[in-house]
């Protein structure tokens, strides 16, 4: 099948949850399909970005989204109804070239991913237009809001509650809108978009043959992008919360924040004992190898996180919060521990650190959990089957 896969960045490097996600997709489809990726860039790429993607033999479109003038919509946007990262995107020239390529191209399926970049393709006539959501970013502000200054809550809120209609508006345009979590798809459900459908997640599927090699003292790690919010949340509250809480109980373990761009307050961390901030990694085999927990104390987020997905199938012990185990589904008390606060936290991560033999049979249990429930190509099939049921349909592509 031909396939158009539009992006709101450019997927690479693969140094944060979306990137990771397009080009995990990218190069399962760019196997057996003919692939178009259409995606913003920005000028902040790497030179090898582009030669990265066309060796997966992909055809690779770009239009320029320059920063100066994003941020000046997505301020200006605060005024009206339009999600500020909505905003942020808007491209006439994108929605052009957008069109252009359904409307010659002959493609049997385009792939939208996230909601901010539905805009591009809205109003569009296309039989198999399916827009990834992943997660809903509505019920992410909702949580964020809790752990930000006063100031700065009705911003959020105002926010929040546009993109939860956009989320709405947008998705009712597709054949179908993905989510990556039950719980948001059943969020979705409730605002009334009866397309919301729940689809596999992926992981790297390398990471199942990490083979432990612990490192000698107890090692905590904390892993993801250290300049998206809620991981900065997460790393800052386990490094000065539930750190402290762990070494009453532990005074050997050591916490490794591991992660692209981490910001100054995240950098600071380094300062206290026992804490190490790696930024950029560029293999994290070895740290997978060496971790004996990955902490993940995300106090806002939706969907599913890499990062625990990523433990699991590491064959790392994962800790973490009531709000990310329900993104696993039911099975989630088998898979990981979770406690609410930081000294729940502190008590399960100090339980696996000191019983070896239940923090084996813990990350057994969840590695091959992942090795059966998270893969790239499950999702790649459910492309397929969105283009085989458009064509049953009796209604063939634009050409």
């Amino acid at each position: 099948m031909r396939v158009l896969f539009l992006t709101p960045r450019f997927p690479w490097p693969p140094d944060r949850g979306d990137r990771m996600t397009a080009f995990a997709l990218l190069r399962v489809l760019g196997r057996d399909h003919e692939v178009t990726l259409l995606s913003h860039v920005d000028g902040s790429e790497a030179p090898e970005a582009r030669q990265a993607l066309l060796e997966l033999g992909l055809e690779v479109e770009t239009v320029p989204l320059p920063r100066l003038g994003s941020w000046a919509r997505a301020w200006l946007a605060l005024l009206s109804p339009e999600p500020s990262q909505v905003a942020y995107y808007r491209s006439p020239a994108m929605r052009e070239r957008a069109g252009r390529l359904l409307s010659s191209g002959g493609y049997d399926v385009a792939f939208v991913q996230l909601f901010r970049m539905a805009q591009a393709v809205r109003g569009i006539p296309h039989p198999a237009k399916v827009l990834f959501l992943a997660d809903s970013i509505a019920q992410n502000l909702e949580g964020a809001a809790r752990f930000e200054p006063g100031w700065k809550r009705p911003v959020i809120d105002w926010e929040r509650r546009r993109v939860a209609a956009y989320e709405c508006a947008a998705a009712r345009d597709f054949r179908e809108a993905w989510l990556v979590s039950g719980l948001d798809r059943d969020v979705l459900r409730r605002r009334g978009v009866t397309n919301a459908r729940q689809v596999p997640h992926g992981v790297d599927p390398a990471l199942f043959d990490v083979v432990p090699e612990r490192a000698r003292e107890p090692r905590v790690m904390f892993l993801g992008n250290l300049s998206v919010p809620h991981n900065v949340d997460a790393a800052v509250f386990a490094a000065r919360e539930v750190f402290p809480e762990l070494r009453k109980l532990e005074p050997r373990a050591e916490l490794w924040l591991a992660g692209a761009e981490p910001r100054r307050e995240v950098r600071a961390l380094a300062s206290s004992p026992g804490v190490t901030v790696t930024g950029q990694v560029p293999d994290l085999g070895p740290l997978w190898a060496a971790a004996h927990v990955l902490l993940a104390p995300l106090r806002f987020s939706s969907g599913i996180q890499n990062k625990v997905l990523e433990g699991m199938a590491a064959g790392v012990p994962v800790v973490t919060t009531p709000g990310v185990a329900a993104g696993l589904g039911v099975e989630a008390a088998s898979l990981v521990r979770v406690a609410a606060d930081a000294p729940g936290l502190a008590r399960e991560t100090a339980s696996l650190l000191a019983d070896a033999g239940a923090a084996a049979a813990l990350a057994q249990r969840a590695r091959a959990h992942a090795r059966v429930h998270f893969s790239w190509e499950a999702l790649g099939r459910e492309l397929e089957r969105v283009a085989r049921e458009a064509r049953e349909s009796g209604v063939p592509p634009l050409t």
